[in-house]
C-alpha cells in the first residue's frame, strides 16, 4: 500500500460536525468519534465500504453516542479510546501505536485540555491528525473538565508536528473563529485571506476542513499565543508574561465574546 492512497473524507453529522473516515483503496474504513451511527451506517453503504476500525477522541456524547447501535452491528470492529469510555474494546494511552492493516501506524497522543481525557490520533506516514475538540481552524476547544495549562501543552504539543500535517478538527467552526481571531490580530493578512477563502467554501456547501498545520500557525491565535503577549493583555486587560498566561485569558475571553 502506498501512503498517498489512502482517502480522508468529512462526512458531515448534525449541525456543525464531522465524522472522519480515513479510506484504503480496498474499502476498508477507519471512522473517528461517531457521534451519530446512522450517518456512518449510511456512507458506508453508499459507497460499499468495509468498516474495520473505530477511533474515540474523547467522551462527550457528540463523539460517542452513535457507539452502542455500532457494537449491535459490528460487534467484531475495535474500538480504541481511553479506558474511561464505555464501549471502548482496545483501551489506548498517549504514545502508543497502532498498526492497521491497510491503513498503516498511528500514533496515540495526548491532548488533554478540552477534557480530561482527550486523546489525538496521528497517521505517521500521511501525517494526518485527527485533533478532534482540541484545536480547529483559527481557533481551540472549550475548557470543560480539563485545564488550561494542560490545554495550552498540548496545543504546544501539536505545533511541534510537521508543518504540512493536515489537521482534522470535528467541529466546522472555521468562519466564527476567524471572526474572534480578526478581533485578536485585525492587520493579520493571512488570516483575511484564510477568511476570504473559508466564506466561499461554505457558501458552496462545502468543509473548511481538514486544514494545515503551517498555516494555522499563521492565523490562528491559540497557536501564537506565545507571539501576542501584549495585543492579548491590552484585549483581555490581564497581564500575560508567558504563552501559557496569554492563552488561558484569551480562552477566558473567548468564552463571553461576541462580534
Amino acid at each position: 500500500m502506498q501512503p498517498s492512497s489512502l482517502r480522508l473524507v468529512p462526512v458531515p453529522m448534525f449541525n456543525d460536525s464531522y465524522l472522519w473516515l480515513l479510506i484504503a483503496p480496498n474499502g476498508n474504513t477507519v471512522a473517528v468519534d461517531v457521534g451519530d451511527y446512522d450517518v456512518l451506517d449510511a456512507y458506508l453503504q453508499a459507497h460499499q465500504l468495509t468498516l474495520t476500525t473505530v477511533l474515540i477522541t474523547h467522551h462527550h456524547r457528540d463523539h460517542t453516542a452513535g457507539l452502542p447501535d455500532l457494537k449491535k452491528k459490528h460487534p467484531d470492529v475495535p474500538i480504541y479510546g481511553s479506558a474511561t469510555i464505555t464501549g471502548i474494546t482496545h483501551a489506548v494511552n498517549g504514545g502508543d501505536i497502532l498498526t492497521l492493516a491497510d491503513i498503516g501506524r498511528l500514533l496515540v497522543l495526548d491532548i488533554s485540555g478540552h477534557t480530561k481525557i482527550h486523546l489525538a490520533f496521528y497517521q505517521l506516514t500521511e501525517k494526518i491528525l485527527f485533533c478532534s475538540d482540541c484545536l480547529f481552524s483559527a481557533g481551540c476547544g472549550r475548557i470543560f473538565d480539563g485545564d488550561p495549562v494542560s490545554f495550552y501543552q498540548s496545543i504546544q504539543k501539536i505545533s511541534l508536528l510537521a508543518d504540512d500535517t493536515r489537521l482534522c478538527p470535528a467541529h466546522e467552526y472555521t468562519l466564527s473563529n476567524l471572526e474572534f481571531a480578526l478581533a485578536v490580530e485585525p492587520d493579520n493578512f493571512a488570516m483575511q485571506q484564510h477568511q476570504k477563502r473559508c466564506t466561499v467554501l461554505r457558501q458552496q456547501n462545502q468543509p473548511t476542513l481538514p486544514t494545515r498545520l503551517g498555516n494555522e500557525k499563521r492565523y490562528n491565535p491559540f497557536l501564537r499565543c506565545h507571539l501576542l503577549l501584549k495585543e492579548i493583555s491590552a484585549l483581555t486587560q490581564e497581564s500575560c508574561q508567558t504563552g501559557a498566561q496569554s492563552f488561558a485569558a484569551l480562552r477566558r475571553y473567548k468564552n463571553d465574546w461576541q462580534a
